[in-house]
């Protein structure tokens, strides 16, 4: 049996925030933390656009990212990510491009955990796995709704 010890890293504890993450424990969440990268991104900054290849699932640390469809100049908001939650993984989990825009609506520093490491993680947790599979299925679920209500 592994006994659950406590690391104090501030990364590790805002990633365990994370809902579906929270089913790792902190060494689990430090080898997370030693994979990704934490960038900055200012008002306005483009996160990726539709067509662009998926590199990564990106975790809002601080600020906020606005998901977008649609050209620039007549872009509809469909979701507005904050601290604690996370996006990209749809494109990461059926392997292809983003369906979407994403942009930061303030300064924001995300965290981005890159595709390999992504799929590795939930190869070894299942728990996390199922969480994952549900939020897609959520959002699949909400794309069909949107594009039924704009038919």
């Amino acid at each position: 049996m592994r006994i659950k010890k406590e690391i104090g890293h501030s990364l590790v504890k805002a990633l365990g925030s994370v809902p579906g993450f929270s089913s790792l424990d902190d060494r689990d969440l430090l080898q997370i933390v030693g994979v990704s990268m934490n960038l900055h991104w200012p008002t306005g900054g483009v996160v990726f656009t539709e067509g662009a290849t998926a590199e990564g699932l990106y975790i809002v640390l601080s600020g906020c990212v606005r998901i977008l469809v649609g050209p620039r100049d007549g872009e509809t908001e469909v979701a507005s990510i904050g601290p604690g939650e996370f996006f990209g993984e749809l494109s990461l989990l059926e392997d292809r491009t983003h369906s979407k825009n994403a942009r930061a609506t303030e300064d924001s520093e995300l965290m981005i955990l890159p595709k390999e490491a992504f799929r590795r993680l939930l190869d070894a947790d299942a728990v996390l796995a199922k969480h994952f599979s549900e939020k897609v299925e959520e959002r699949l679920h909400e794309n069909q709704a949107r594009r039924t209500a704009g038919a």
